[in-house]
Order: C-alpha cells, then sequence, then structure tokens
C-alpha cells in the first residue's frame, strides 16, 4: 500500500513540474509580444532630424514629409541624430523664429520610428 501511495506521488509531482515548466514558455512568449506590439500613431506626426552646420541656421530642425520644417525649443540628446526618423507631438509656440526655414514648436511626445 506505502509503495502505491508512493509511485503514485511521484507520478503527480513528475506531472506537475512538467505542466510548470510548458507554463512558464507561455508566460514569457505573452510578455514579449507586450512588448513588441505596434504602438498607437494616432495624434503622432512623422518626421526626420536634421542637422545644419550653416551660419544662422537652427543647428537641430525637424523636416516634416510635406517640407516644413520645425526648430524645437528644446529635443532630448538621445534624438540628436542627423536622418533619424521620428514620430513627434508638438505644439507650436508664438515667439520670434530662431532661423528662417524652422518654426518654434514645443516638444510634447517623441518616438524613434522604427
Amino acid at each position: 500500500m506505502k509503495k502505491k501511495l508512493f509511485i503514485t506521488g511521484i507520478i503527480l509531482v513528475t506531472g506537475l513540474m512538467l505542466a510548470s515548466c510548458g507554463q512558464k514558455a507561455t508566460t514569457e512568449e505573452k510578455a514579449k509580444e507586450e512588448t513588441t506590439m505596434s504602438f498607437d500613431t494616432t495624434g503622432y506626426t512623422s518626421g526626420t532630424i536634421v542637422q545644419s552646420k550653416a551660419e544662422g541656421d537652427c543647428e537641430w530642425t525637424i523636416k516634416l514629409k510635406d517640407g516644413r520644417f520645425l526648430d524645437p525649443m528644446a529635443i532630448d540628446k538621445d534624438f540628436m541624430k542627423d536622418g533619424a526618423t521620428v514620430w513627434i507631438k508638438f505644439l507650436p509656440q508664438r515667439r520670434m523664429q530662431r532661423c528662417d526655414k524652422a518654426s518654434p514648436v514645443a516638444i510634447s511626445e517623441i518616438k524613434l520610428r522604427e
């Protein structure tokens, strides 16, 4: 009787261990899917970071698809890469332009495009 109980216990423990190993992989896959979900671009405008070394020009601007240039009042150093494509949300600023070609804006959100 004790031998049957012992064998049944070992079978149950082994079964539980095998079942839990499969669950962990599923959980890891779900977590990976959540982090790689596509992000909602609603309200964002696409643009390209442009660096200029011309005298009297803004050093960093964002060129929009329609050809307009934006002069961000503040931009994170992580995004200061010439040619980087970004998604932005911005607010126009009522202040004097620092350069002729770009309109001053405040960046409310910015994300790198992939």
